[in-house]
């Protein structure tokens, strides 16, 4: 297996004498209340600018979950909760305690043969095919037919039913195509690309295969999947000692690349290629694939821990002291991986430091204004980039004074290059913190817009998702792409770092992070919590919602 990365770094002095150099630089700059009233930035402003510079720095390699650089991050934040008055709000202090089994990937091990009458044919590992053993397990081995069952989604609301037409698929390798159907809605295809493992470990598959589709590899290509899985994953331990959302039935899974698709449909009724023109046109089929598969799948597994840090704003009213308004960021990021242009530190400036960074601003502003009704909880969250882990432990193990979460304002990744008077509320359609977002934006000098890119489904990939499955209305807060300077193309820059920097070592202080927006953009947040926690009445879902019928109150019954 080979090692991680040696740490490259872009400066000569060591980690704690450039931190130390950053702390004194801090202490002797002339305090903004000294300097002239047009020399600088805000207080507010440079209290943003310090929280991310020191976030994002190399001294904190990355902050994985379950690093030294994340237990560094997690103790900043509680310093600045502690300073603000803010009280503890986990079962241990500030902190909620979670842990963690971590796999770390042997690919070039893993092994993927197809097996058919006339001989043998084998992808090559990283190049074609990335072969994965079953959740947290050291090793996995399995050879069973395969069955092709499209994009392995059931969405009977939607006449959308790729089992339909199936061949059993108890003790088959079923074989699935990346995404979701284009003719579902954008919530729907939000939900069933997430329910895809569960679906199929329910109706007895053996191993999961999943093809990049051509759609799939514009989005995300072959070499960055591949470059992904260098790093470690991790499952959340239950306190009974099981693994959360865990199938001890599937036994491996395989990613396959588009160019290698052929090669698994060289003797299926279609090929690769018709494959993907049936499901461009929302016509996928289920037929047996006339071979078997063979997938063998190492990891080395260790176990980890790490924590969320939390802090309680108290509200007034007793009656409402048990509901809070969770505000939700995530601290880790992924922390040390390959190298890239002789980088090997995954800073995370954007994400999130920059998001940790509101969330402090904003906790600072809302103690220092009136006292709210209701209470409120932030929630600096642990394991977002290992699937949402830590967001999943607090949405379904609730700190000792919390009953229910009234709503959940998630602030994930708000990508702030450019000035912009429009944001982006994902989730605000579903239930009455639409309305409340809306009118919040307009006393703030915004509007709220659209989700630009409905096919990313980016609703479901960040913390709000776990709170959204436990009933909780939630929404994520993000700046939109259309600039108030007609000199500056913010789409294109946007473009730019999902594109070039996102997941990679120059997510660092190096992006040009326009902070007056920041600043604007953590107003707006601070209106939105404000007007939610003065609010007797909780947020609800709206009336026949997708996500509500299915967690909420009123959830469907099975």
């Amino acid at each position: 297996m080979p090692t991680i990365p040696t740490i490259t770094r872009r400066a000569h002095l060591s980690p704690f004498a450039r931190a130390l150099a950053f702390l004194v630089t801090l202490a002797l700059t002339p305090a903004p209340a000294l300097r002239a009233a047009d020399a600088g930035p805000t207080p507010a402003e440079r209290r943003l600018r310090s929280h991310v510079a020191f976030l994002a720095d190399d001294l904190l390699e990355g902050r994985a979950a379950g690093t030294r650089g994340h237990e560094l991050a997690m103790a900043y934040v509680t310093a600045h909760f502690s300073r603000l008055g803010l009280e503890p709000a986990g079962t241990r202090g500030y902190q909620q305690p979670m842990r963690f089994r971590e796999s770390k990937l042997d690919l070039e091990a893993g092994r993927f043969s197809i097996r058919h009458a006339s001989g043998e044919t084998t992808l090559p590992a990283i190049t074609e095919t990335i072969v994965r053993p079953g959740s947290a397990a050291a090793t996995g081995d399995v050879t069973a037919p395969a069955v092709f069952v499209g994009y392995g989604i059931h969405a009977p609301e939607f006449k959308h039913d790729d089992f339909a037409s199936a061949p059993d698929l108890r003790g088959k390798i079923a074989v699935i195509l990346a995404g979701s159907p284009e003719k579902l809605p954008a919530t729907a295809r939000a939900h069933y690309s997430r329910s895809k493992t569960s679906e199929l470990a329910g109706r007895g598959a053996v191993a999961i295969v999943t093809v990049e589709t051509p759609t799939e590899e514009k989005r995300t290509p072959w070499a960055l999947a591949a470059n992904r899985g260098r790093f470690p994953t991790m499952r959340l331990v239950e306190p009974d000692g099981t693994l959360f959302e865990a199938y001890a039935t599937l036994v491996a899974s395989a990613s396959v690349s588009r160019a290698a698709a052929t090669k698994l449909f060289a003797r299926a009724p279609q090929t690769a290629e018709e494959v993907f023109t049936a499901a461009a046109r929302g016509e996928t089929s289920a037929f047996a694939l006339g071979v078997d598969f063979s997938l063998s799948g190492r990891a080395t597994v260790t176990d980890a821990t790490s924590a969320n840090v939390l802090a309680w704003l108290p509200g007034t009213d007793p009656t409402l002291a048990g509901e809070p308004i969770v505000i939700t960021g995530h601290l880790d990021h992924i922390g040390i991986g390959p190298a890239v242009n002789g980088d090997t530190i995954y800073n995370g400036a954007l994400d999130n430091a920059l998001g940790t960074a509101v969330i402090l601003e904003l906790a600072e502003r809302l103690v220092s204004g009136p006292r709210l009704r209701r209470p409120v909880l932030f929630a600096s969250l642990t394991g977002e980039e290992k699937g949402l882990l830590g967001a999943y432990h607090l949405s379904r193990h609730l700190p000792p004074r919390v009953h229910r979460f009234a709503a959940n304002v998630n602030l994930d990744m708000p990508v702030i290059l450019g000035p912009s008077r429009e944001l982006i509320a994902l989730g605000a359609e579903h239930s009455t913190l639409g309305a409340l977002m809306d009118a919040a934006a307009a006393r703030t000098g915004f509007k709220v817009v659209p989700d630009p890119s409905p096919e990313e489904v980016f609703f479901v990939r960040s913390d709000q998702y776990p709170f959204v499955r436990a009933g909780v209305p939630a929404l994520a807060l993000k700046l939109g792409e259309k600039s108030s300077d007609p000199a500056i193309d913010l789409k294109a820059l946007n473009v730019d770092f999902r594109k070039n920097h996102y997941h990679k070592p120059s997510d660092d202080l190096s992006r040009p992070i326009h902070w007056p927006t920041a600043l604007e953009f953590t107003a707006v947040a601070t209106e939105l919590v404000r007007t939610l926690a003065t609010d007797a009445t909780a947020p609800s879902w709206k009336p026949g919602d997708f996500f509500g019928t299915r967690f909420g109150p009123e959830k469907k019954k099975p």
